[in-house]
């Protein structure tokens, strides 16, 4: 692949964020808020939470057709990481549990919500300032939706990750009360104690944040060995892991097909020039530094579970001294991407393009976020990508390793943070009034993920069923031109 030596200049300007907010921003007072949430306890009684309607549908259908606009020749890959555990599956059909969620009875209280919030969407990352953070880290399902979706996604994540690490029934139960409770506890705390400021401040810096809300017990071993390995996880170390020279001395990235592949020229000059267009979502300080970069290489890189087999790409960039940055674009599917089946809600939007929603809903959501995110949208192929800086301090806890303590605290720190979060949004005032500390909520919370999580199991066994006897067939790709260019 010849290098590509123009630099990453601006050529027009795209719109403004088009993600419209205006259902999560009330001029009443949080003391009228409150009282307005305590009144939707009569329309939607906590026992009302705890009901698990069953939803008839195809889960191998769903599946498939979720699949046909996944590129071909990775699904296979995909299938064998969703067949791992229950739990990894759960991971890869976030479309379902959201299609699932739309025929249950909800709040439907509005904030902007993950969308996504299980046990394995919670992470490391740096700052601008370079300070270690952790924080919510997937926002590919971000939307403003009913504050109860996450929840439950985070308790039912709870009973599967748990069971994978062989925590029994009691063990689950103690765990998910915590989680509850401890997010009942911080929404309370953010409008009765915190000013909007304090709230809009709140920091996730690691080493005072994580101490600060263990709460005098101990925190996993794995935390402190994390926060002294993150450092070194910067571009650099990706171009010495990633990388090496060609024939011509120039550097690449290793291939290791099929998950790492490079694009064809066609791709490539595609992708460049689209990257001059996300400069103009970045903020003008980040524009500039990004000026003295030109693209050296693309690939192909696909990660994770629910986004494997989607459109991913990884672009190394060389600056004019020599240094180096890398950058990830991924491709933002339209939100709830449940294909063939209705996802819509009351608060569903058909305008906004998907790279601005994902890239809006993290930086609210978010108490800092990646300063190069930003988003392009591909006007000849109708798809929307975001980027960000790939591998800048991230870093995941291994749940594989925890026992229940570490666990317990874990999904504590995870619900505060959920809790925090949605306090962004002012409607998060309606929750804390609707939730207060009633145990009776706790307990419906808990009911449901239990019925859900067999329902998963069920799932989990149809398509292992479907893989076994080859029913679950490859999909027919959705542009197969499009996906030779790839």
């Amino acid at each position: 692949m010849a290098n590509e030596t123009k630099p990453l200049t601006t050529p027009k300007k795209v719109s403004r964020l088009r993600y419209d907010l205006s259902q999560i921003r009330i001029k009443n007072t949080v003391s009228e808020l409150q009282n307005m949430g305590k009144d939707i306890r009569d329309k939607v009684p906590f026992s009302a939470l705890a009901e698990f309607k069953p939803v008839h549908r195809d889960v191998v259908q769903g599946i498939q057709h979720v699949e046909r606009a996944f590129i071909k020749e990775l699904v296979p890959l995909r299938h064998e990481r969703m067949a791992a555990s229950p739990f990894s599956f759960f991971r890869g059909t976030d479309e379902l549990m959201a299609y699932d969620l739309t025929k249950q009875t909800a709040t439907n209280i509005p904030v902007v919500i993950s969308g996504d919030a299980h046990v394995g969407n919670f992470g490391f990352y740096a700052s601008p300032e370079r300070k270690l953070l952790f924080d919510l880290n997937d926002f590919d399902e971000s939307t403003i939706g009913s504050w109860d979706w996450d929840v439950r996604r985070l308790l039912v994540s709870i009973i599967l990750a748990g069971e994978q690490i062989k925590l029994d029934e009691d063990d689950l139960e103690d765990i998910m009360t915590h989680t509850v409770q401890t997010y009942q506890q911080i929404i309370i705390e953010c409008f009765d104690d915190h000013s909007a400021l304090e709230r809009y401040y709140f920091s996730t810096e690691v080493e005072s944040f994580l101490t600060a809300q263990a709460e005098g017990a101990s925190l996993p071993k794995l935390w402190r060995k994390i926060k002294d390995n993150a450092p070194a996880r910067d571009s650099e170390q990706v171009v010495r892991k990633f990388t090496t020279l060609d024939d011509r001395g120039h550097l690449i990235f290793k291939e290791n097909a099929p998950r790492t592949v490079h694009v064809s020229d066609k791709r490539f000059k595609e992708i460049a020039t689209h990257l001059r267009t996300y400069i103009q979502t970045v903020k003008p300080d980040v524009a500039v530094l990004l000026s003295q970069f030109h693209v050296s290489d693309i690939v192909r890189h696909s990660v994770g579970v629910g986004s494997f087999g989607t459109r991913c790409y990884l672009v190394l960039l060389t600056a004019i001294d020599g240094s180096h940055l890398v950058l990830q674009i991924k491709e933002a599917l339209p939100t709830r991407r449940f294909q063939g089946f209705d996802v819509t809600t009351r608060f569903s939007q058909d305008g906004p393009d998907n790279g601005e929603r994902i890239v809006t809903c993290q930086q609210i959501l978010q108490r800092a976020s990646d300063p190069f995110l930003g988003f392009y949208h591909n006007d000849d192929t109708g798809r929307s990508f975001y980027v960000r800086q790939f591998r800048d301090m991230k870093e995941s806890m291994d749940i594989e390793k925890m026992d229940k303590d570490d666990f317990d605290t874990y999904a504590r720190i995870c619900a505060l943070l959920l809790a925090r979060g949605h306090a962004q949004s002012p409607t998060g005032a309606l929750v804390r009034g609707y939730a207060g500390q009633k145990r009776k909520l706790v307990s419906a919370l808990i009911d449901w993920s239990q019925a859900y999580a067999q329902q998963v199991h069920a799932d989990y066994d149809a398509f292992m069923a479907a893989i076994n006897d080859q029913t679950l067939a490859l999909p027919a790709a959705e542009d197969e031109e499009d996906d030779d260019d790839d």
